[in-house]
């Protein structure tokens, strides 16, 4: 049994199998001794379970499993019965009925009949060794706090990407070929994986039905491993998104399984977390997924989607407590939509210190009997819905309900320190119309909402949103400017736009659409605490990232619930490479490649913006301007940030802290898409000073004595 404390420096390259660990486990899996061991967990009014093996290229073999009683029934056979990649299955015998079924816990599914593969976790040739020890500098670990040379969560700089859709081939392997250029050149420091648990098709990773197996059409499992091992060797962190939350639609054999499930909430079928005493098997079920993506795969963290919609907090605290224990390096971030409950982020006390097996064990007893305190959840960070629906709205002029406000946004801005900011993530791209920050900006300058032909109001959101886009799409493609002035007509009535607009006025849109852009980016890192952008708005690619999926055997109504078709169209629509910008107009995205690549510097460099604390904020809602003061020991950054289109020449009277400032960034550079007049090279030396400060633009400064 290996020990995973950190603190002891012991690192978990070498584990065979997640479960050494812990010894609430199911599934199929190799001992150290080279047994192999099965774990069902099924109905308590079971009569009997058989395991059937079907090793290669021989007959099936039957064996009868024994039963532990509460539903648990387990079985070990001897080395060199079944080696790794042989299927094997669970027949079931229920209410004078008999099922085949596959494994709940598969960690190995490449079909969504029946049949699992058995996979050996011990096989693969990890060689992050130095990493998993924490011993790699840009290693991220929640233990900062207690051990010296870890760079802590508050530091993360994550690129969110959907496997899918990041390259043409849709694969681990053709990601690892592409994710070194985030950490060598844009100096990203973390990748998130949007869910692969397996869907059996195209599919943004929510509605898997295997929570252990990654998704074969990505490839197998050794593929995603050698996608996190090279993206531990390039200096990233990787966090796995992972959805304890609900079911997909194929849940047909689940349900012969045994009691997973209790009815459905708004995403899928739910979890049986609180109903009945099967609840206990059910958390450890799930609990058991999110350790396997930690141990057996390197994870660094993991990213808990939805978690108010698992409907137990209880559930919550047992994952942190359970993760806490076995993986203590590794982070927690929850989705968890409560409006930033302070509960969800608050540590356990007890946590902080090192604990024995039996004190912890005796911890994990009273929260499965519901008898511990929920005043405190122990994720390490959260994403912050607030910060993301003000920043948005400060954007837009309105968004998801809320109107531009500079001191609501400052109040939101000053409560996102420890959690996780992102000008927009796969959700708001994808959850309503599939368009960008940019295409949505491109809406309001171009004023399409009185533009569009007749049509109803409900029927106008979504077609002013496709209409932006693919003006957009033709626009930066170069065709926009190639069509005679009846062909832009005719372009335009097909896309419902009743009037012309002039191929300067789309041009002057697009491009203040790219600074708003650029701007919304500049103010998340202006906030100390972790930072997430989504795949290709670091170069401000105009791609749709429309929600799409696939079922097996679900129904298809599934597949008619959004702005549009959410099928194969939607995916292919999603791909990072689907619009193909002309030479023209590609240096735009080069600029803001190079924009967010030095604000990623600018923030590893000024600890301050990573893990230090907003000393101030300025709201100054005349001008339409925030500034923000960060700090941390010796560092100090001050930044201002201007919401408006008046540009300021030298002539923008702010008072500053205290000190003698210098700017170390500049939204106006002419490498970031700028003019380069609106810089100040000179040193601040007055507490109150007079700058200059670009329209919808950013800038930082330094205190350097």
């Amino acid at each position: 049994m290996l020990n995973t404390t950190r603190i002891k420096n012991i690192n978990r390259v070498k584990t065979p199998c997640v479960f050494d660990t812990w010894n609430n486990h199911f599934g199929a899996y190799f001992l150290e001794s080279g047994n192999s061991f099965f774990r069902l967990y099924t109905f308590s009014d079971v009569k009997k379970v058989e395991l059937e093996v079907k090793p290669s290229n021989k007959s099936i073999l039957k064996y009868e499993m024994n039963y532990a009683g509460g539903g648990i029934w387990s079985l070990e056979l001897p080395f060199g019965t079944v080696k790794n990649g042989d299927r094997y299955r669970f027949i079931i015998d229920y209410k004078d009925e008999t099922f085949q079924v596959k494994d709940p816990c598969s960690m190995w599914q490449d079909s969504y009949f029946k049949w699992s593969r058995i996979y050996d976790h011990s096989l693969f040739n990890w060689t992050d060794k130095e990493w998993m020890c924490c011993e790699n500098e840009k290693r991220i670990s929640r233990l900062s706090n207690q051990m010296n040379g870890l760079t802590p969560v508050s530091a993360l700089r994550i690129y969110e990407l959907h496997i899918g859709t990041f390259t043409d081939e849709g694969t681990f392997l053709s990601a690892k070929e592409k994710i070194e250029r985030l950490s060598e050149e844009l100096h990203f420091n973390t990748i998130e994986i949007m869910p692969v648990e397996n869907t059996y098709s195209f599919n943004w990773g929510y509605d898997g039905v295997d929570k252990y197996a990654p998704n074969h059409t990505y490839g197998t499992p050794d593929d995603l491993k050698e996608l996190i091992n090279h993206a531990h060797k390039c200096g990233l962190n990787v966090i796995m998104d992972i959805v304890p939350n609900h079911l997909g639609p194929d849940i047909a054999e689940l349900q012969k399984t045994g009691p997973y499930t209790d009815g459905e909430n708004c995403f899928g079928y739910k979890f049986n977390f609180e109903k009945d005493e099967n609840c206990v098997q059910v958390r450890d079920f799930i609990i058991g997924a999110a350790l396997n993506w930690i141990i057996n795969y390197h994870c660094d963290g993991l990213r808990v989607d939805m978690t108010k919609f698992m409907c137990s907090d209880y559930t919550m605290k047992q994952m942190v407590a359970e993760i806490n224990f076995h993986a203590p390096d590794a982070f927690l971030i929850a989705e968890d939509g409560r409006d930033n409950d302070a509960r969800v982020i608050q540590p356990f006390p007890y946590l902080e210190k090192e604990e024995n097996e039996l004190h912890h064990e005796a911890y994990i007893e009273k929260i499965r009997s519901n008898n511990v305190s929920l005043s405190a959840l122990g994720f390490d960070s959260e994403w912050d819905f607030p910060f993301h629906k003000e920043i948005a709205s400060m954007i837009l002029g309105s968004w998801d309900c809320r109107i531009k406000n500079l001191s609501s946004f400052d109040y939101s801005l000053r409560a996102a320190q420890t959690r996780v900011k992102y000008p927009m993530s796969h959700d708001e791209i994808g959850n309503i119309d599939g368009t960008r920050l940019i295409s949505k900006v491109v809406v309001n300058e171009l004023n399409l909402c009185n533009k569009m032909a007749d049509c109803s109001e409900n029927e106008k959101c979504k077609l002013m949103a496709h209409a932006s886009h693919q003006i957009l799409v033709s626009f930066v493609t170069g065709q926009l400017e190639n069509m005679s002035d009846e062909e832009r007509i005719n372009f335009y009535n097909k896309n419902k736009i009743a009037v012309d607009i002039p191929v300067e006025k789309v041009q002057d849109a697009y491009f203040k659409a790219i600074q708003m852009h650029m701007l919304a980016i500049g103010k998340v890192y202006s906030i100390p605490g972790p930072k997430m952008i989504f795949q290709g708005d670091e170069s401000a690619n105009l791609s749709y990232f429309k929600f799409f999926r696939k079922f097996s055997i679900g129904p298809e109504t599934y597949l008619k619930e959004k702005g549009y078709e959410p099928g194969l169209p939607a995916f292919l629509d999603s791909k990072l490479s689907a619009v193909k910008v002309s030479d023209k107009y590609s240096y735009i995205n080069k600029c803001v490649e190079e924009y967010v690549r030095d604000l990623n510097l600018l923030c590893e460099h000024n600890i301050a913006l990573s893990s230090g604390h907003i000393e101030k904020t300025f709201v100054f809602e005349q001008s339409d301007t925030h500034a923000v003061h960060c700090k941390k020991i010796y560092n100090e950054v001050f930044s201002i940030s201007n919401f408006k289109s008046t540009a300021y020449y030298k002539n923008y009277g702010i008072m500053f802290p205290k000190g003698k400032w210098k700017e170390i960034f500049n939204s106006d550079r002419l490498e970031y898409f700028g003019e380069n007049k609106y810089l100040n090279e000179d040193s601040i030396k007055e507490h109150f000073s007079y700058i200059s400060l670009p329209s919808y633009g950013i800038v930082f400064f330094e205190k350097i004595i």
